[in-house]
Order: structure tokens, then C-alpha cells, then sequence
């Protein structure tokens, strides 16, 4: 099974290069914004709307025209691919499956706060390549990009995107997973909160490095300097540019971070369970917390590097109770979240919460896992004549009645 997966690197495009990015942004917008205007003004006459081919061949007739001569010096691909990308966006508007507004107009760059800027292009016969520690860019020509790992396959598309006052640059690419591992050894479960990281059921604590937090007396004291600088001014434009470069420092040491947790999570263990969070709900009672926590990004991460790596990936439903939950006897407790270490009313075993809920995570993902058919509970050989047996599993679809099996 093949997956599309991104990699990013930065670009070191020239002065006169970096010109032709920005307008190529702008570019960009204005075929979306001209052509998402000709679908409303459509609506409006006959109650329908333009859909790719239409919209491919509208931008073709209006190169000719002398007011639209801008698109002529655009990406061809580029502008096909704004065309493909409103197409979903009014067929994604109006799916009830999906929760998605009305597409709406794009705002100039200036409006954008000078800092995010972006446009899409299609690899066609190989235009965008990468030769001599460089990346070929349609009607711009070879941008330096700092390589840092090989492709493993051929590009599919590139999307140019500026961040933090620094151009870089997104290839997709077809990656062949690995095949999936049949007998499965180690399942581990993890509890995320605002205290920790990310805790494992077995043993792993992550500390939260609160990357915002550290930073935030800087950030502090720059905007204040923007406050009392005049707004448009150039001193404004200089302390406006060192903040956005903060930001996009805690940017890439959160996203550095979540990269580093979620690949040694996905190399430990067999069978991954994590919980399903309500992040959006987290935030409005401890938004700064749950924001320096990465908590969603670290899910999303490991999810794509399980399935990379041919391990089972699996979320426990959100209204599942996991916290205060006794490993020991499995008595369930109900106390503040101020209340880190507990002694069981039952057994009275002593224990962590964070690791409570962590096995407990781990105790449910594996019996939905079960009840699923996705796993199948196997019994080594080796381990039949043995008074203390480990738990292993293999990757089947069974009936009922066969949960345990043979392992070869």
C-alpha cells in the first residue's frame, strides 16, 4: 500500500527570485478570487456553477485579453491547480457530510500581516525537479534548497509557501508503506494532558518543554515596542518582521518536538492506542496550556509514521473514561485534576494518575481492537508451559469463537 506523505525543505532564493514568488502568491489569489466571483455571478443568473473544465477553458480565453495579460506570465499548472482546489472547496460547501463553509474572497498580502503567502503547482513531464543542490521552479528557474534528506519517490506536487519571513517549499510524494507485522508483540497505550506531554502505559514520560512560556517575556517586550511604534512606519516594519521571527522559531521547535515524540512512539511498540481528544473544547478552559502542549499534532504525526511503519495505530471513543480508573482492581474514582498521585478506595494501591490512565487507555483500545476483529489473541508456543504469559496478538478477521489462536 502506498501513502502520500509531504516533505519540507527551505528554500534560498535570490532577490530578483524571491520577487517573482511573491507575485506568483499574488497570482494565485487573483485567479481564485476572479474565478470564485464568476461562480457567484453564475449562481445568481441560473443557479449554477463552473466546475474545472469550465474554468480551465475560462482562463485560457482570458489570457487574451490585455487586462488579464498577468495570467500569461503565471504557472499554467499553478493556475489549473487553483481551479481544481475551488472546485472541491464549493463541491466540499455543500456535502452534509462535511462542515464547511462557503468558499469566500482572499485578501491581499499586505492584509495577510506580511508574513504567509503561498501558491500550488503540479509536477507535468518532470517541470519541477531537483538538480544541482537546487529545485526547478516553472517560469522561475533553479532556487537553492537546503536538502537535508533524499526523496523516495517522484514528486507529485509542490506547494511554495512563505512562513516567518522565509520561503520553503512541500513535495508530495507516493511512499510504499511497510507490509503489516502478523504477529504483534507489545501493545501500548498513552494518556495525554497539560502536565505531561504525552505518559505511556509502559513507563514513558514526556515532560512538556512549554516552549510559548519560555519565550513569552521576549514576545512580551517586543509587542510593546510594536505599540508604540507608527504603524506602516519603517521602525514598525522592523519590529513588526523580529516578531513574526519569534513566532516562527516557537513554530519550529513545537513542530520539531512533536516530530521527535511521535517517531520514538511509533518505533516502540507494536500496536499504538492513543485517546481521542476534544482539543477545541480543551482550549476554552486552558487554551495557552493546551496550545504549547501539541497535543493534536503529536496524534496526527504518530497516526502517519504507524501506518508508514506497518503497526496498528487506534483512538478509544472520546466519551470513554480513562482518568482515575485503578490499574490494580480497576475501581473508578472521581477527583479534581489538581489530584496527580491516588491510593486506590478498593486495594489501596498508591499509583500516578497519568500512568493509571495510561493503562487504562491501553486496557480499552486493546478489547475494542478484539471486538473489532482486528486483532486476534495468539499463544506462542514457547509460552504455553509458562505461569506468567505475555500478551500476544496477530492481525485477523475472525468469528466468534476463535479468539485465541495458534501462533506459528
Amino acid at each position: 500500500m502506498k501513502k502520500t506523505i509531504r516533505y519540507n525543505y527551505r528554500l534560498k532564493p535570490t532577490a530578483e527570485q524571491e520577487v517573482k514568488l511573491v507575485e506568483f502568491g499574488a497570482y494565485a489569489r487573483g485567479v481564485w478570487n476572479l474565478l470564485l466571483s464568476e461562480n457567484m455571478r453564475r449562481y445568481r443568473y441560473d443557479k449554477t456553477f463552473l466546475f474545472y473544465n469550465e474554468m480551465a477553458s475560462l482562463i485560457k480565453d482570458l489570457k487574451m485579453f490585455d487586462e488579464f495579460s498577468w495570467l500569461k506570465d503565471f504557472d499554467s499548472a499553478a493556475s489549473q491547480q487553483v481551479a481544481r482546489d475551488l472546485e472541491t472547496a464549493l463541491k466540499n460547501s455543500f456535502n452534509k457530510g462535511r462542515v464547511q463553509k462557503f468558499p469566500t474572497f482572499k485578501v491581499s498580502f499586505k492584509q495577510k500581516k506580511l508574513h504567509d503567502d503561498s501558491y500550488r503547482s503540479v509536477n507535468t513531464n518532470e517541470n519541477i525537479r531537483l538538480e544541482n543542490n537546487g529545485i526547478t521552479i516553472p517560469k522561475i528557474g533553479t532556487v537553492k534548497i537546503a536538502l537535508h534528506r533524499k526523496l523516495k519517490s517522484k514528486i507529485k506536487s509542490a506547494t511554495f509557501k512563505m512562513r516567518h519571513g522565509k520561503w520553503y517549499v512541500s513535495l508530495t510524494q507516493k511512499v510504499e508503506c511497510k507490509s503489516k507485522k502478523q504477529v504483534l508483540s507489545t501493545l501500548v497505550g498513552y494518556d495525554i494532558n497539560s502536565h505531561y506531554t504525552v505518559v505511556g502505559s509502559n513507563g514513558l514520560y514526556v515532560e512538556n518543554p512549554k516552549v510559548l512560556k519560555k519565550s513569552s517575556t521576549k514576545l512580551k517586550q517586543i509587542q510593546v515596542q510594536l505599540s508604540r511604534r507608527k504603524k506602516g512606519s519603517n521602525r514598525w516594519h522592523k519590529t513588526k518582521s523580529r516578531l513574526n521571527k519569534i513566532h516562527g522559531k516557537i513554530s519550529s521547535q513545537r513542530l520539531a518536538f512533536a516530530h521527535e515524540v511521535s517517531c520514538s512512539i511509533a518505533k516502540s511498540s507494536d500496536i499504538i492506542v492513543f485517546e481521542d481528544l476534544n482539543v477545541k473544547g480543551m482550549q476554552q478552559f486552558n487554551g495557552q496550556m493546551v496550545n504549547d502542549n501539541v497535543m493534536g499534532m503529536i496524534t496526527e504525526l504518530t497516526r502517519y509514521k504507524a501506518e508508514l511503519n506497518g503497526v496498528v495505530y487506534h483512538e478509544i471513543g472520546r466519551f470513554v473514561k480513562s482518568s482515575g480508573i485503578c490499574y490494580g482492581c480497576k475501581y473508578e474514582h472521581k477527583f479534581d485534576l489538581s489530584v496527580r498521585e491516588f491510593s486506590c478506595e478498593s486495594c489501596g494501591l498508591v499509583q500516578c494518575r497519568d500512568l493509571a490512565a495510561a493503562k487504562s487507555v491501553a486496557d480499552t483500545g486493546e478489547k475494542e481492537l478484539i471486538a473489532n476483529g482486528i486483532l486476534a489473541r495468539a499463544l506462542p508456543k514457547f509460552q504455553q508451559k509458562s505461569a506468567s504469559k505475555m500478551k500476544v496478538f496477530e492481525q485477523s478477521k475472525f468469528g466468534v469463537g476463535s479468539e485465541k489462536k495458534e501462533a506459528a
